[in-house]
């Protein structure tokens, strides 16, 4: 990790690194997300919930609302995600898709060899929608931990091919 990656940076600051070539993931920890930035699509899930992909699943669809014909595996998955941006036409585009992952140390518990399969993803999604989606808007995610298990998100992402940013809190 990078002496960059150790430094708190503000969401916004985040949020558009991760629409660029940034960390796609950052960690929180402590509070609330206090301020979010206009125009971002937020969602919630919570690691919680979480332990195994079929899991992540269900929680994601419920955040993001994907079709009730949703096939409940990865490649469903990822059209839905990659379609989060289907909206009516008289509907602003929102310029970022944000989702915050409550109680993060837990996320895939039970499957943690499959957070590099997620961990991926999620920068498949970020380049889809910098690169491929019109308009263009930033995609991440926000892990929150508490303090002391700050160390242990990070080295499971950055294990997993994808090392995080640090938001401040």
């Amino acid at each position: 990790m990078t002496t960059s990656e150790h430094t708190p940076i503000p969401l916004g600051q985040f949020v558009s690194a991760a629409g660029r070539f940034g960390p796609v993931a950052g960690v929180l920890t402590g509070a609330q997300l206090s301020w979010v930035p206009h125009r971002l699509a937020v969602r919630s899930v919570d690691a919680d919930r979480m332990p195994t992909v079929a899991a992540v699943f269900d929680e994601f669809a419920r955040a993001w609302a994907f079709p009730d014909a949703f096939g409940q595996n990865k490649d469903a998955f990822d059209e839905c995600m990659r379609h989060l941006d289907d909206i009516p036409p008289d509907v602003s585009a929102p310029s970022a898709y944000l989702t915050v992952i409550e109680n993060a140390p837990r996320l895939l518990s039970h499957e943690p060899d499959e957070l590099r399969w997620f961990a991926g993803s999620l920068e498949f999604y970020r380049d889809h929608y910098r690169d491929v989606a019109a308009p263009p808007a930033a995609f991440a995610v926000v892990l929150r931990s508490p303090s002391t298990l700050r160390r242990r998100v990070e080295t499971r992402w950055h294990d997993a091919g994808s090392p995080v940013a640090l938001i401040e809190s």
